[in-house]
């Protein structure tokens, strides 16, 4: 094949994707995604994930091309936009890319020659050094928020912009001990739920000082709060939404006590008991408040003066994180206890393989919008936080009623009942009080069947979360999963060992800002309905089938449309 063939060829697969159908036409700059095989394949397809289904002819029907879209990520835009955005998307490294351009510019001599110009990459990262060792490097929260608002629809009617945060740490390497900690942002009218990033900080452990390391982005966030932000000839305010981290990200960021210790919840006054590790078994306690914070009335409480210079109210606006908690915390105690327990609790091998079975009997009926399917519990070591919750939720219900014994299931449906509802939107206060009430009750049941010497400080917060609902709403508004998932893409663009933080810098600043539609306000729908639950407003289909869970019973109701 002929040079000229090649490049005809390339150009043609940039502007005329196969997959393409007719795009929308909803704004100038289309949306960029990528939808990746979960299961670790090569698959990848241009479009919304939601909306992309597979055909092995590699055509779509015409009833498809009606209920979906999938948007061109080249569309409208020239040559050098195109390349920069196939790049970025798919981390092309740059001497591929500077490659790429060498044979280009013989029919396209207007291209760069080299794929840091044509990125936009920086040359050079002025880094900051922190105490202990560390380097930083601060991005501006101002710069961020409004990076940020010129890729979405921002409606008219929005005058302030809420602003949640997010520090944790990340580990680099598993080889050494270097670590990444971010401070990463979401605004609450991004419907993308995509972070950006503030600073990062890159160094052998955590910063030795929590001052140092949040000192420009408190200025920051200090001059945001008193005169906002101009987008577009528009003067918006900031306020704070809250600020969400792990247990051990909150003692270090609010300087108090870490989880561990005696005055270790940061929601209550309650102290802790020694039994060979730190338990709270208490549930009638006093609750602080932002103004005992702020006057330092538990001295056993901190462990420094915070350096938030009074911008945050350090009870309130740190809200507790589920996924950390109920997930990964509870849950996974939970399926513990009965694999490797006590001789009460542990479960006989024939328990755990029929547990086991009846997930993989369920992988085949998963919806598409679950990340993973489920796994057996010889493998629970290694299940993700989002495993943890889809059990805790949707399956676990299920495959535990005629396995476990009836004591250690009421008492897990305690739980996931409680949880259900808390992340279900807009429920009343009575249902939220009622949530409340499930969860005192598994504390103290959990205390009766596996000792209260286990009501360690992940089962005791349980108290709490309700009181999160009522000022934040739906528990996975205040969730780490968008920032977790955001820290494994900061992992992903290492491509060397050496100078991590300067790879990370460039990366970030060689991404293409595109603009993304706002989700649409009904229902796509990709497929005829032949069976299953019904839709709010539809009424025919060729059989409706639901099951409904009463007790300890499953139903199976059969109505004809």
């Amino acid at each position: 094949m002929s040079e000229r063939q090649i490049i005809s060829d390339f150009e043609s697969a940039l502007g005329n994707p196969a997959a393409q159908v007719a795009p929308s036409t909803a704004s100038p700059l289309p949306a960029l995604e990528m939808c990746v095989d979960e299961d670790g394949g090569d698959s990848v397809a241009w479009g919304r994930c939601s909306d992309m289904e597979s055909d092995s002819s590699g055509t779509s029907s015409e009833g498809d091309s009606d209920s979906h879209t999938v948007r061109d990520p080249f569309e409208e835009t020239g040559l050098s936009q195109k390349l920069k955005q196939w790049a970025a998307t798919f981390s092309v490294p740059l001497v591929a890319v500077t490659a790429l351009l060498a044979i280009l510019r013989t029919s396209h001599p207007e291209l760069p020659k080299d794929a840091r110009t044509l990125l936009g990459t920086k040359p050079t990262v002025p880094l900051q050094t922190v105490g202990g060792g560390g380097e930083y490097f601060h991005f501006g929260l101002a710069k961020g928020i409004l990076s940020k608002l010129s890729t979405i629809h921002l409606p008219d009617s929005i005058q302030t912009i809420r602003v949640q945060f997010n520090i944790d740490g990340l580990p680099v390497f598993k080889s050494s001990k270097l670590q990444f900690w971010p401070i990463l942002s979401l605004t609450d009218c991004d419907y993308t739920r995509t972070p950006f990033v503030v600073g990062i900080f890159c160094g052998s452990g955590k910063p030795s000082s929590v001052s140092d390391y949040l000192r420009q982005f408190v200025n920051d966030l200090s001059d945001l709060l008193n005169s906002g932000v101009t987008f577009r000839g528009r003067l918006l305010r900031v306020a704070i939404s809250s600020f969400i981290c792990d247990a051990p990200a909150r003692a270090f960021v609010k300087q108090i006590k870490c989880h561990n210790g005696y005055s270790g919840c940061d929601k209550c006054h309650q102290t802790g008991i020694w039994h060979k590790k730190m338990t709270y078994p208490d549930t009638d306690v006093r609750l602080r408040s932002d103004d005992e914070f702020e006057k330092m009335a538990d001295e056993d409480h901190y462990t420094n003066t915070s350096c938030d210079d009074g911008l945050v109210k350090m009870v309130s606006a740190f809200p507790i994180d589920y996924m950390h908690l109920c997930c990964l915390g509870v849950m996974r105690k939970l399926i513990n206890f009965w694999m490797r327990g006590k001789n009460s609790t542990r479960q006989p091998t024939r328990a755990i393989n029929a547990m086991s079975e009846q997930l993989v009997q369920l992988r085949p009926y998963i919806p598409k919008e679950f990340a993973r399917k489920p796994r057996e519990l010889n493998e629970f070591d290694r299940w993700k936080a989002s495993e943890l919750r889809q059990f805790m939720i949707y399956s676990g219900p299920l495959v535990l009623r005629d396995t476990l014994p009836n004591n250690l299931y009421d008492n897990f449906m305690l739980f996931s009942v409680a949880m259900f509802l808390l992340l279900t939107p807009k429920i009343s206060d009575t249902m939220v009080s009622f949530a409340q009430r499930l969860l005192m009750a598994f504390v103290k049941h959990f205390g009766q069947l596996y000792g209260r010497e286990e009501i360690v400080f992940s089962v005791h917060q349980m108290i709490h979360i309700a009181d999160e609902y009522r000022q934040f709403g739906s528990l996975d508004n205040i969730s780490s999963f968008p920032y977790e998932n955001y820290l494994g893409k900061i992992k992903k663009m290492l491509r060397k060992p050496s100078q991590p933080l300067q790879q990370v810098v460039k990366r970030l600043s060689e991404e293409p800002v595109c603009l993304v539609p706002p989700p649409p306000t009904q229902p796509v729908l990709s497929q005829p309905h032949q069976e299953g639950p019904l839709p709010q407003d539809y009424s025919s289909c060729f059989l409706n089938m639901c099951f409904a869970w009463s007790g300890r019973q499953l139903y199976h109701v059969i109505c004809q449309p």
